[in-house]
């Protein structure tokens, strides 16, 4: 009996402790998780530095204009006497700007331009470079008045270029004439005349240049244009007066007169064998602009006449004894604003009595465009236009035939 007793025991006894065993098995697996590391917090110094990268970063505006385009026609240079055809797919022009604006008074810019050379190289070059200071005040007289100095815009083009915002189509008027290009070396002092136009006129019609009574601008310039080197001790004036006649009455009309006075950017050599001294041909220029700006409509009328051009030398611009030629010419624009399906219809008309590639032949140009606005007005669009150009070449022997293009155009503006 007490053989039975302990046996029992001995059992309930091994029960117990293999129990207690398993029991301690399940309490603990044979792999513990690895506790997570709890994060480190942020000392001072380094949320400081964050935020003052973060604010340095915010001082830069980084944006992108491409002309992604294909033509099929003419040249539209009338460089031959036959009409020279084109069927190509090209890029107009690629920029990439960086600006940075630390201050309300202070800024600087550098412009890219990629373009395709005649041997079809890409090449990159500087279209802008330059540090501005502008005085943060608006009073009944003046506002903003800045300066810019470096590779600078010149007074007219870039006004013109904020009206007629079809860069990506051509040059405007006077370029598309090989006179000068939109930027120089020098130095440029502008003003806004007047307090701004309230925001509601800015949002709807136009945001640049905003002056009640207008807007004007006055520089010196080396004369050779933003590719050229400097080839003379010439430095040239160019100023731009606009003004709104009503002010803010009617704010949507102004005129606009803009001139150049200097010496094309070449060194001739003497005309007379034995002279001493050096001819600089003379480059001047005047162009009389009228221009009327509605939310839904857009029209321009100007008038140019000078002599000479930029570059100075170039062939066909000088008379048998060195002088600069003279030209004159007539430009208009028109644009319908169709908003509310996103699109544009625009035209324009050149006429140019003055050397033009190599040959003095007079000469009318018509373009009708239609643009869709598909992200932005007059940002990222969608453009086909129709271009003609005739001569007026009926007396002479050597006639250039009348040429003709059709384009397409993708604008990608990106800021």
């Amino acid at each position: 009996m007490k053989s039975a007793t302990l046996q029992t025991s001995i059992t309930i006894a091994t029960l117990l402790l293999l129990t207690g065993a398993s029991a301690a098995q399940a309490q603990t697996p044979a792999t513990a998780p690895v506790p997570k590391t709890a994060p480190v917090p942020k000392t001072d110094n380094q949320s400081e530095i964050v935020k003052k990268a973060a604010r340095f970063l915010s001082f830069f505006e980084p944006s992108t204009v491409w002309y992604l385009q294909y033509r099929y026609g003419g040249t539209l240079e009338g460089d031959t006497t036959d009409a020279s055809t084109s069927n190509k797919f090209f890029i107009g022009r690629g920029y990439l700007t960086l600006k940075f604006k630390p201050t309300k008074w202070f800024e600087t810019r550098i412009t890219m331009d990629t373009h395709q050379d005649d041997h079809g190289d890409w090449k990159v070059r500087i279209k802008y470079l330059y540090a501005k200071f502008k005085l943060p005040v608006e009073t009944r007289v003046f506002t903003e008045p800045f300066v810019e100095l470096g590779i600078v815009h010149i007074p007219w083009l870039d006004y013109e270029e904020h009206i007629n915002y079809y860069r990506a189509q051509g040059t405007m008027f006077i370029e598309r004439n090989k006179i000068h290009n939109s930027a120089d070396l020098g130095l440029t002092v502008g003003v806004l005349l007047g307090r701004k136009l309230p925001k509601a006129y800015q949002k709807k019609v136009n945001k640049k240049y905003p002056g009640t009574w207008g807007s004007a601008a006055l520089g010196v310039y080396n004369g050779g244009g933003y590719h050229a080197l400097e080839e003379n001790k010439w430095k040239n004036i160019e100023g731009r007066i606009s003004l709104r006649p009503l002010g803010p009455l009617f704010p949507n009309i102004q005129i606009s007169y803009f001139f150049i006075w200097g010496k094309g950017n070449t060194r001739l050599e003497p005309v007379n064998p034995g002279d001493p001294t050096f001819a600089y041909p003379a480059w001047q220029e005047n162009i009389f602009m009228v221009s009327f700006e509605h939310q839904h409509l857009v029209a321009t009328a100007q008038a140019a006449s000078g002599r000479g051009t930029q570059q100075g030398d170039r062939d066909g611009w000088l008379n048998a004894v060195g002088e600069a030629r003279n030209y004159k010419g007539a430009s208009g624009f028109l644009e319908l604003r169709l908003p509310w399906i996103k699109s544009s219809l625009w035209g324009r008309y050149d006429y140019w009595d003055g050397p033009f590639d190599e040959v003095d032949i007079p000469y009318h140009r018509i373009i009708a465009a239609y643009a869709f606005h598909f992200w932005g007005e007059h940002k990222n669009f969608l453009m086909l236009d129709f271009e003609y150009l005739m001569f007026d070449d009926g007396a002479i022997a050597n006639a250039r035939q009348d040429q003709w293009a059709v384009t397409l155009t993708v604008q990608v503006k990106l800021q």
